[in-house]
């Protein structure tokens, strides 16, 4: 009977394809959105469709203040969830590893939208000012992504459909009240994904063969898992619809776009980033379902 063993350098491959894709998709969302007309057009009709029709409404100051707290809140959210790994499994790796991905993706997104990044002024936009990717959303992603690093297997499909779930509401937050395009928030889900998958790749490697790979694809998936799929796949068809929909729609001068197109432009824009965050979190889930290391559990004496 031949062997099933997959060798410790195949079992990596995952990984680091979904890195390299992961890092694809990244510069095909900056190149298209920031650096071509036709992008940025699109994304700049959807940011004043969120202007023009949700600046004004009575929500917009405890939206706003939703947005000013979210970051604190988010950190204090995956503080408590890496300091109770830490103490109840006395697991200093995953603790380590899930600040570090939380940090180097807050650290990415500003090195990248302030020092690396540039916005090309095309005569589409009046704030040329790069703000690709979104901080408020990396950090949003980010923390809800610690989170998911700690969190045992078990609990995973359903902290990957909350936390990612989170995330989608934040960055579609940053649209409706005017402080992100749509790519700055889809850039910010993938700067976290790929950080996440290198924080995966990270325990893969520490942990060495003694993790399972592909032992997650099997059996009855959980109800979460089921859910995020079904979210998942409904949108990657609205991101293609929509991004479909927008590139044959006119494209007049964009000072003249009227109320009804920037409604629908903004309803492109919120499909984009609600469906880009529901397929970047299955994603990430699948992904370590199948080929993750198990968490070490370090029980203090008397603890089951």
């Amino acid at each position: 009977m031949p062997s099933t063993t997959v060798s410790p350098g195949r079992a990596l491959w995952p990984w680091y394809g979904a890195l390299v894709l992961i890092a694809a998709a990244f510069w095909a969302c900056f190149t298209f959105f920031v650096n071509t007309k036709l992008g940025q057009w699109i994304d700049e009709a959807a940011l004043l469709g969120g202007e023009a029709f949700l600046a004004a409404d009575k929500t917009r100051g405890p939206a706003l203040a939703f947005l000013d707290y979210m970051p604190a809140a988010s950190a204090l959210a995956a503080g408590a969830f890496v300091l109770f790994a830490l103490v109840r499994r006395r697991d200093f790796l995953r603790p380590a590893v899930a600040g570090a991905l939380l940090l180097g993706a807050a650290g990415t997104t500003q090195l990248l939208k302030h020092v690396v990044l540039e916005r090309p002024d095309l005569n589409i936009s009046a704030a040329a000012m790069n703000s690709f990717p979104s901080g408020h959303t990396t950090f949003a992603a980010a923390a809800m992504a610690a989170i998911f690093i700690v969190t045992p297997d078990a609990h995973r499909p359903l902290l990957a459909l909350l936390g990612w779930g989170y995330a989608a509401i934040a960055g579609a937050s940053t649209l409706v009240l005017g402080w992100h395009r749509p790519s700055d928030v889809i850039a910010a889900y993938l700067v976290v994904a790929w950080w996440c998958v290198l924080a995966g790749l990270f325990l893969r490697h520490a942990h060495g063969s003694s993790a399972a790979p592909g032992s997650g694809g099997h059996g009855p998936r959980p109800a979460p898992e089921r859910f995020l799929r079904v979210l998942a796949s409904l949108g990657a068809l609205a991101v293609a619809g929509s991004l479909a929909l927008a590139l044959v729609m006119p494209h007049p001068a964009i000072g003249t776009v009227g109320n009804g197109p920037l409604l629908l432009f903004l309803a492109v824009g919120l499909a984009l980033v609600l469906g880009t965050a529901m397929v970047t979190g299955l994603f990430v889930h699948v992904l370590f379902a199948r080929y993750g290391a198990p968490i070490r559990r370090r029980f203090v004496r008397g603890m089951k």
